[in-house]
């Protein structure tokens, strides 16, 4: 996807105002501006926003939604977005809080994982991050995105939106859209995260692995799955695996896990360097806070997700007992210690937990919702996009063969966009 550079002029704008937020023009067609919303009870923050400049879109506003959490719009401005989409709608995106150049920046959290999901993280490196973020941790869940959506959608004075949104993006679509239904014309989820969560301990992912493997081995004369196995259970960090998979299936990068089998065989048979070499070379690891933040990454996830040791005093305790319950077939070709040293557990389990995201009551997408999922996704099962068009009204699932995360950057992801948002 190509970058666009832009050099917005950020002017503050006053919460407490009544004026217009000031505004420039920045990318070719585009407008910058920022939008001051409320952090906590006694600060606030300016979101950067750049919208197109086409404001008498017949079909009105399309808002693009990224992903992470903790990755930011304004740096790289979205050119998979259809043509003939982009003169039909007004295309608008925003730095979601925490993200971006002004956003969380937890040098050693941000140097030791980087954008991961999955990488354990170092306690001091965590406890570091939480406690530079002092009172505003809690600030930072996914319920405080979706009502900065909707100060968003007032100061674009737009009715409606059409969301789109991509892996965590879709969570933040979904969530907007449970809370603000009357506002939402249509919904693009691609990658799902589903709106009642996940188990934080990757247990569905886990399980999904051995089917999405197998099908891009074809054809076969080793068994990857049974590779992958091994491996973990003779020392290599299962966390190291999720990792490589995982960033391995965007569609950036390798979606259709090309050479993987052969490098999980050849370590099992003694031979690790081409493992070893994906292992460093497809990670999140590298990402600078302003391409993902680490910690806001870190504080929404731990806000967000329900741990087992939520609404418990003793986490450990907690965490222990939900560890013994743990069904090691369910986890295959992984094993207990992944699930428990993942960065999810063991981040969170020392994050504080002064305030938890709360959700609608609602349990139902009303507006109309195109579902996109690639085979190969091993960030997000496919299992996920099935539950959420089962809780949708009116959804339509486009399984995508041998794509992987990220639908949109396919072009059958961006034709299938297409077709449903100009119908």
């Amino acid at each position: 996807m190509r970058t666009i550079r832009l050099l917005c002029v950020l002017l503050l704008a006053c919460a407490a105002c009544t004026s217009k937020p000031a505004s420039t023009p920045c990318a070719e067609g585009f407008t910058c501006s920022t939008l001051h919303v409320a952090l906590d009870h006694s600060s606030g923050l300016d979101l950067r926003v750049i919208a197109a400049d086409n404001t008498d879109a017949p079909r009105g506003v399309l808002l693009v939604l990224t992903g992470g959490p903790g990755q930011p719009a304004i740096p790289t401005l979205r050119n998979n977005v259809n043509p003939d989409v982009r003169r039909e709608y007004r295309l608008v995106m925003f730095d979601q809080r925490g993200t971006g150049s002004n956003g969380i920046n937890c040098p050693a959290l941000q140097e030791t994982v980087g954008g991961s999901d999955f990488l354990t993280p170092p306690a001091e490196a965590v406890d570091q991050c939480a406690k530079q973020l002092g009172s505003s941790a809690g600030y930072f869940g996914t319920p405080d995105t979706v009502d900065d959506i909707e100060q968003l959608r007032q100061y674009l004075k737009v009715d409606q939106l059409t969301l789109d949104g991509t892996s965590y993006g879709s969570f933040t679509a979904e969530q907007y859209a449970l809370k603000y239904p009357d506002h939402v014309q249509a919904l693009v989820l691609d990658s799902v995260v589903p709106h009642k969560g996940f188990n934080p301990m990757g247990v569905d992912l886990m399980a999904a692995t051995s089917g999405v493997l197998r099908a891009a081995c074809q054809p076969c004369t080793t068994d990857p799955v049974a590779d992958l196995a091994w491996l973990v259970d003779h020392g290599t960090s299962g966390t190291d695996l999720v990792e490589m998979l995982s960033v391995s299936s965007l569609n950036s990068v390798n979606p259709t896990l090309k050479g993987i089998p052969a490098a999980l065989h050849a370590a099992r048979d003694g031979d690790d360097a081409v493992l070893k070499e994906l292992i460093q070379r497809t990670t999140s690891k590298g990402l600078s806070y302003d391409e993902l933040s680490a910690g806001l990454h870190m504080a929404t996830l731990c806000s967000d997700l329900r741990f087992p040791w939520t609404g418990k005093p003793d986490r450990q305790t907690a965490l222990d007992e939900a560890v013994r319950r743990l069904d090691p077939k369910r986890l295959y070709p992984y094993n207990v210690a992944t699930a428990r040293e993942q960065l999810m557990i063991q981040g969170c389990l020392r994050w504080p937990a002064d305030r938890v995201s709360t959700y609608p009551s609602s349990q139902e997408l009303l507006p109309r919702t195109l579902i996109l999922h690639g085979s190969n996704d091993l960030f997000c099962p496919l299992d996920w996009s099935r539950w959420e068009q089962a809780h949708a009204k009116a959804a339509q699932l486009i399984v995508i063969p041998g794509s992987g995360h990220s639908v949109q950057r396919d072009p059958r992801g961006q034709d299938a966009v297409r077709k449903f948002l100009l119908q």
